[in-house]
């Protein structure tokens, strides 16, 4: 049995004309695919995620320990609709890498509820990487409790087709000199749909504060739809923050570059939709993980 869900919710709504207060989507009956616990504090751990029926859920629950790092790589096939929940819970001193990588079929559905605590400088670092291949809705909503605590995130996507790409991410700075850096940036082809929410969060008792984000989107079709929604809330007064987007087309000194070298525009739209993700993969500095994004890259495009 389905029925219609609302997900990936602005914590304070704007204009319900605008349509991006939140999502609703149809949802079903999910098989259980169980929990996976992760504690391996030093050690990379690679998970490899499917789906299984029309609806799926896999949770996965990440411990890092007082001074300890953990480094896990979520790999994520859908045939149909899969929900993959992780959870961090990050202890003094410990930093959490989480990297997702989108490699779902053309017709799938994924959807991503990222959520973490941050106890004294602890440090979350965030990366995802979506391929191109079926519909996105992500959703992230990290805590960062402790003074000095920090939340990183860089996001690359590529949309195309009829795909829909639906992101949500939500910073609560709690304590003091807590800091927030959110990083999106990716291409949209054919009559692809993009949201994103980035809101950043300064609570209370979060002085000396510091949040920044930035979305830079590459447009490549009449048909494409885009929608940047950069959010600071403030109920304290000695905190910092920004947020800012570079939303554009391929300008025509940039296609005669390319043509100027023999290559065709088509091509060279191709090519720099490939290039956040490909600049996001580089940073991974995993052989695995670079291997895998770049061999789907060349499926997709």
């Amino acid at each position: 049995m389905s029925e219609t869900i609302l997900i990936n919710r602005l914590p304070t709504p704007t204009w319900n004309r605008l349509g991006v207060n939140e999502t609703a989507l149809t949802w079903g009956d999910a098989a259980d695919l169980g929990t996976e616990q992760v504690t391996a504090a030093g050690q990379t751990v690679r998970l490899d995620i499917s789906g299984h029926g029309a609806y799926s859920e896999k949770r996965v629950d990440i411990h890092a320990p007082e001074g300890q790092t953990v480094t896990v790589f979520e790999t994520l096939h859908a045939e149909d609709s899969l929900l993959v929940r992780t959870e961090l819970h990050v202890e003094k001193d410990a930093h959490v890498r989480l990297v997702q990588i989108q490699n779902t079929d053309e017709d799938s559905l994924l959807r991503l509820e990222n959520s973490g605590r941050c106890a004294e400088n602890g440090q979350v670092e965030l990366i995802q990487i979506l391929l191109g291949r079926g519909d996105v809705y992500s959703d992230g909503h990290f805590a960062l409790n402790g003074t000095g605590s920090g939340f990183q995130a860089g996001i690359g996507y590529l949309g195309q087709r009829q795909q829909t790409v639906d992101l949500n991410l939500v910073v609560d700075h709690w304590g003091q000199k807590t800091t927030s850096e959110i990083n999106a940036a990716g291409a949209l082809k054919d009559d692809a749909r993009k949201i994103f929410r980035g809101t950043i969060d300064f609570k209370k008792g979060s002085a000396g504060s510091v949040g920044n984000e930035q979305e830079t989107v590459l447009m490549l079709g009449d048909g494409v739809v885009n929608k940047t929604v950069p959010l600071i809330l403030c109920a304290e007064e000695n905190v910092v923050g920004n947020h800012g987007a570079t939303i554009g087309e391929l300008d025509e000194d940039t296609l005669f570059y390319f043509e100027s070298r023999g290559i065709s525009a088509a091509e060279a739209e191709n090519i720099m939709a490939r290039a956040a993700i490909e600049r996001l993969a580089r940073t991974l500095q995993d052989e695995t993980a670079q291997t895998t994004i770049l061999t789907e890259l060349e499926e997709v495009l």
